[in-house]
């Protein structure tokens, strides 16, 4: 089954370790966002343009890594495609893209979150409270994503319905990670001792 692949598991680890990191600079952005909106978002967009890349070229490094025989089971290739792409396009049309934030946001914790709701369905055979978190949590953020793209409330600051959204939806993720590691840990010494 999908735990007992050690390389599948660890791959699955790698992904909440990165995923710890994209919150951790989400996060950091949404505050700023708070403290200083004027002129910020250019300068984050140009700023994730970069990261964006450099997270890119990372994703093609790990794909490349890993055995030819586990490479169907990961999305590294093609988030890394996306994540260049992003990249580039963030310092050719910086103002398109500081205009459709709300959008790109949301879309980013949309998709972002599809794919954990994927991975918890994936879970729910051998790792009954791990996946559970996970499916509810991610739903959740799902939601915050489809909530940022609608912005039903208009008589709020953009800033500040973005920023307010995305610290609760990355903490939201930081915690569903915590809760992961904590729950593929148990998982493994259960499954330690039943040998």
């Amino acid at each position: 089954m999908l735990l007992e692949d050690k390389s599948v598991l660890e791959s699955i680890k790698k992904r909440i370790w990165f995923s710890f990191v994209a919150s951790i600079l989400l996060i950091i952005f949404a505050v700023v966002l708070l403290i200083n909106p004027d002129n910020f978002i250019p300068t984050a967009i140009n700023v994730f343009g970069y990261v964006a890349i450099f997270l890119g070229i990372l994703n093609v490094v790990f794909y490349f890594r890993l055995p030819k025989e586990n490479r169907i089971y990961s999305k590294n290739l093609s988030t890394s495609i996306l994540l260049i792409l992003f990249g580039i396009v963030a310092f050719i049309e910086t103002f398109i893209l500081q205009e459709m934030i709300t959008i790109i946001l949301g879309g980013y914790l949309i998709f972002r979150n599809a794919f954990r709701i994927e991975m918890a369905f994936n879970l729910q055979d051998k790792a009954k409270s791990i996946w559970l978190s996970s499916l509810g949590i991610s739903t959740m953020n799902l939601i915050l994503g489809f909530l940022i793209i609608v912005n039903p409330f208009t008589n709020v600051s953009i800033n500040l319905y973005l920023g307010i959204m995305v610290i609760v939806s990355e903490s939201l993720l930081i915690l569903e990670n915590i809760l992961l590691l904590i729950g593929f840990r148990k998982y493994k010494n259960h499954e330690e001792v039943a040998a």
